[in-house]
């Protein structure tokens, strides 16, 4: 701690994911490996080839909705996850966050190899409803499954789709708040580059192309401090000033 500089200390934004999984892990982990991943897919987070520069050990429990490894259980889209209330002490999402449909021109085999890479890749939801309802079931999963004092490690990104923009970050924290989940930092991962599509933006660009995505780190409190802010709550507190023109503020 006595030398730490600007070269030295935990930045909250990189371009490298396992340097951000690093730094959660010595800050909110006590430095051990993530006890379970629902999300682990083909394990990308984790140490699987000398391109990724920092050692994250693969967690023991590892889930997916769509397994890429025989070593990765199954688990079912809007279903429980196979562990016992208050069972492990840290768990790793990373959600979907495309909006498509299935059968869309742009996810179907009839289209060139290289089309719509993210899709095919990380799946998607449609309609839109149904990605808020899968963030919030998963938190909701997460916090069940979650000692005291246990960490989510989220990982989000809003997007754009029909010409909206989805704040997903934003409805991250808020469903992660009312579940009782703290958030207790938040890192951002900045991509040197992105898949650009032509087709999209055919007719002129209409909201700013997302160069990051964010690690939410949640925490499972089972009871808030008196500093805490639980936003909710302040925002009716807020509208109740508001209408008496704040005349009990109280300034020191």
């Amino acid at each position: 701690m006595e030398n730490l500089n600007n070269e030295t200390i935990i930045k909250n934004i990189s371009t490298d994911q396992s340097e951000i999984l690093l730094n959660i892990m010595n800050l909110y982990n006590e430095g051990k490996p993530f006890e379970c991943d629902i999300t682990a897919s083909e394990l990308k987070f984790y140490k699987q080839n000398k391109k990724q520069k920092y050692e994250i050990p693969i967690p023991k429990i590892l889930m997916d909705v769509y397994p890429q490894r025989e070593d990765i259980i199954k688990i079912e889209k809007w279903g429980k996850l196979p562990l016992e209330d208050e069972s492990i002490s840290s768990i790793v999402v990373d959600l979907p966050f495309v909006i498509s449909p299935a059968n869309a021109p742009s996810a179907t085999t009839q289209i060139k190899e290289n089309g719509n890479l993210i899709y095919k890749r990380f799946s998607a939801y449609y309609p839109v409803d149904n990605l808020y309802y899968s963030y919030y079931h998963w938190l909701s999963e997460c916090f069940r499954v979650l000692k005291k004092d246990g960490i989510c490690v989220f990982k989000c990104q809003s997007c754009i789709s029909g010409g909206i923009r989805h704040n997903v970050e934003e409805f991250s924290f808020m469903a992660a708040q009312r579940l009782g989940f703290k958030m207790v930092d938040k890192f951002t991962l900045e991509a040197k580059a992105r898949l650009i599509s032509s087709s999209k933006y055919k007719d002129g660009q209409k909201h700013s192309r997302s160069y990051t995505s964010q690690f939410l780190i949640f925490k499972k409190e089972t009871k808030f401090g008196s500093k805490d802010f639980i936003f909710e709550k302040l925002l009716d507190v807020c509208e109740t000033k508001e209408e008496n023109n704040y005349n009990d503020i109280i300034e020191k």
